[in-house]
């Protein structure tokens, strides 16, 4: 499962790349490029949570219609996890935001966001290849496990 609302991919003869969505209250985050890349990012900030999805909408209707089909294909596909859901009564730009950080072969996202009394935070750390990205997992585990987590 993607942490984006909508992941389509375009494979043919003379393409192979990927477009995802999704709103983040009244934000509408789309992400694009050639599968295996980064890509790039856009953002726009709308009047509603509703007309953010709206348009989220809108664009995966022109994405089917050009022969996108559902798939990830994005940078973070396989080691991604899923982002808390952002229900329509999301909060103001405010209490929302997206932080990048890059060492080296690595980057970071956090994405910092409140929901009532809640703070959700969804982090994404990106490695040069998978055995560098399972290493981390397996370390980060580790050290959570040591401290008193426990998987649910």
């Amino acid at each position: 499962m993607s942490e984006w609302q909508v992941s389509l991919m375009f494979q043919d003869s003379k393409s192979n790349k990927f477009w995802r969505a999704r709103c983040l209250g009244a934000n509408l985050e789309v992400n694009f490029g050639r599968i295996g890349s980064q890509g790039q990012t856009q953002a726009k900030r709308y009047d509603s949570p509703e007309d953010a999805a709206r348009e989220l909408e809108k664009q995966a209707r022109e994405k089917y219609k050009k022969g996108y089909v559902d798939g990830d294909g994005g940078p973070s596909a396989a080691t991604a996890a899923p982002a808390p859901a952002v229900p329509a009564s999301a909060t103001p730009a405010a209490s929302q935001c997206a932080l990048v950080l890059t060492l080296g072969d690595r980057r970071l996202e956090l994405r910092l966001s409140v929901e009532g009394n809640a703070l959700h935070t969804h982090g994404i750390e990106q490695y040069p290849d998978a055995s560098a990205a399972e290493a981390a997992f397996a370390q980060v585990r580790a050290a959570l496990e040591a401290e008193g987590y426990r998987p649910q």
